[in-house]
């Protein structure tokens, strides 16, 4: 996050399942230099560590979907690893990770969350990381309203999937590749004007 820093922007972000408020976290750092914006997590556990750690950003317990409506989530014991994609769960299980349960949530499009929360537009990141979701999530947003000028994608799932989906879903709409961290990849939008459809 240090090339969104050294660019000046200030906010705000979302960062779709964010997990922990600062383990792992893809915003963590940005909030400790000022920014604020919108978590998004299924989990509801982790509202109070938010409050406790980042009390100046908004975190709502939900899960992202294209279309709302109660969701399956499959939680395992290392929690970043819950994912609502049944493949994902099937294979992060044959891997040997243990799943601690599945539960329904709810699940909302992006642009609901967003707007529910007053998030002004242009967003300055996006960050999704959803064990595979990501492309779901990336069409309950229009693109075209929130401008979001950097999407952090996790491309990689930790069984070693990629999501070439998302990934196209991007690049057709206008972002290329900034930077590329382990599993994930930084997109910077390049249509500063309507986002193409």
């Amino acid at each position: 996050m240090n090339l969104l820093i050294a660019k000046g922007a200030r906010g705000p972000y979302v960062d779709i399942g964010c997990n922990h408020p600062f383990r792992l976290s893809n915003t963590y750092l940005l909030y400790l230099n000022g920014w604020r914006g919108l978590c998004v997590d299924p989990l509801p556990r982790f509202r109070k560590l938010y409050q406790r750690w980042r009390p100046e950003d908004q975190f709502e317990s939900a899960a992202i979907n294209d279309t709302p409506g109660a969701v399956t989530l499959y939680e395992f014991g290392w929690d970043a690893l819950s994912t609502l994609s049944p493949e994902v769960a099937a294979s992060y299980i044959k891997e040997g990770i243990e799943l601690v349960g599945e539960v329904k949530v709810e699940a909302y499009p992006l642009n609901l969350l967003l707007e529910r929360n007053n998030i002004s537009a242009p967003i300055c990141l996006l960050s999704i990381d959803i064990e595979g979701r990501e492309l779901s999530a990336l069409q309950s947003i229009d693109l075209s309203k929130w401008a979001p000028l950097y999407v952090c994608l996790e491309v990689t799932t930790a069984d070693g999937t990629k999501d070439i989906g998302a990934t196209q879903y991007l690049l057709n709409r206008g972002y290329t590749q900034a930077l590329s961290v382990g599993r994930n990849i930084l997109f910077e939008r390049q249509h500063y004007g309507r986002a193409m459809d």
